[in-house]
């Protein structure tokens, strides 16, 4: 159901392109809908998504699929931008819900002595989830019957048996209180040593989502103004290569990769590189190879996070830190985003996204190259 709940975040990715003439929106516009889809996420992990370490994982879940449905049967029904506004928020409100407290609920299921395992299965649902949702809707929009229409009727189909799947799982909150609704400070380690190593994964992962944000709204068009390519399932395909090259960096990198800082900043920092080389020499061959190697750093940037996220909260509050966590992953998607579609208005778009770049890779050398702290305090 992880799986599932992720794949609808990534559906609209790939129909921004015919979406834009029908609605009369440009660039801006397209970075505005993906922001929202961002901050719905974000609001959740603010307010909702600690919920469950206080009422139970199921409800949450179960709230956060119902969620998913609504923004999709809005899809359906969206013929302007304020309808398409309203559904990425509500499905970034289903999504932030479901990332902190899926992630949390497969580690409570998976149990002390198998953290990696559950580490390695919630990366892989989340980044999973992500790359199909764009190979799914090309594939669809390419070669289906309405372009806009039939993957959202396919995916509500799909919606049916996620909740089932909510319903029968086992509650793993044994102690319930009851729920408190407030907006959140975000949650770190008590320990000095242990929230250094916490806030330089969630600072690694910012700069991660950064990328995967300009994925999820500008490339598409990207490579189709840019990089001539007009065939919808071969859009879907590039962008959801990013993401499963994340999951396969997660599940299949050695064990030195998945637990330094240095190999996931490497290959982040030499994937912008080389994308951004990409676009400004308009070859498609290079952009592929530098969304290969971004690809494998996003992967390992949050795999590494998840990992050590499980590994430092309290198990009493693990929602919670998990929470912080994602609010670091999604606030690298909105600013960023929300910059280069602003920049795009006013400068050139090469230089807006050789912009964009620049604070990526700076991000991520320093969150590589920062000093660790002393395990004293």
């Amino acid at each position: 159901m992880y799986t599932v709940v992720m794949l609808g975040g990534t559906l609209p990715i790939p129909l921004y392109v015919l979406w834009a003439p029908q609605m009369g929106f440009g660039p801006f516009t397209t970075t505005l809908v993906f922001a929202v889809y961002a901050v719905g996420t974000v609001l959740a992990l603010m307010v909702f998504a600690s919920l469950s370490d206080r009422v139970g994982r199921r409800p949450l879940l179960a709230a956060a699929v119902l969620a998913a449905a609504t923004s999709t049967a809005l899809f359906l029904l969206a013929h302007d931008v304020g309808t398409l506004l309203a559904a990425r928020f509500l499905c970034g409100l289903g999504t932030g819900v479901f990332t902190a407290t899926g992630t949390a609920a497969l580690g409570e299921l998976a149990g002390a002595e198998r953290t990696r395992l559950a580490s390695t299965v919630s990366t892989a649902a989340n980044m999973g989830g992500l790359g199909l949702g764009t190979i799914v809707a090309g594939l669809f929009a390419q070669y289906g019957a309405n372009p806009t229409h039939l993957v959202f009727l396919a995916y509500l189909a799909s919606l049916v048996p996620a909740l089932v799947a909510v319903i029968v799982t086992p509650e793993t909150v044994t102690s319930r209180q009851r729920p408190a609704m407030s907006v959140r400070r975000p949650a770190f380690p008590d320990r000095r040593a242990a929230r250094t190593e916490f806030l330089r994964a969630a600072t690694a992962v910012l700069a991660a989502f950064a990328v995967s944000g300009l994925f999820s709204s500008l490339v598409p068009s990207f490579l189709r103004e840019q990089l001539h390519v007009h065939n919808v399932a071969a859009v879907g395909a590039e962008v959801g290569l990013l993401f499963i090259v994340a999951l396969i960096a997660q599940v299949a990198a050695p064990e030195r990769w998945t637990s330094g800082r240095r190999p996931t900043s490497a290959f982040l920092v030499a994937g912008v590189a080389v994308f951004e080389a990409g676009l400004w020499a308009r070859s498609l061959p290079t952009f592929a190879a530098g969304t290969l190697l971004a690809g494998t750093g996003i992967g390992l940037a949050f795999r590494r996070g998840v990992a050590v996220t499980q590994r430092l909260a309290d198990p009493r509050r693990r929602a919670d830190l998990f929470s912080t966590y994602f609010l670091f992953a999604y606030t690298g998607t909105i600013v960023p985003t929300l910059a280069l579609g602003l920049l795009d208005q006013t400068i050139n778009q090469d230089v807006a996204t050789l912009i964009l770049a620049v604070a990526v890779i700076a991000t991520t050398l320093a969150s590589a190259l920062s000093r660790p702290a002393t395990t004293m305090a």
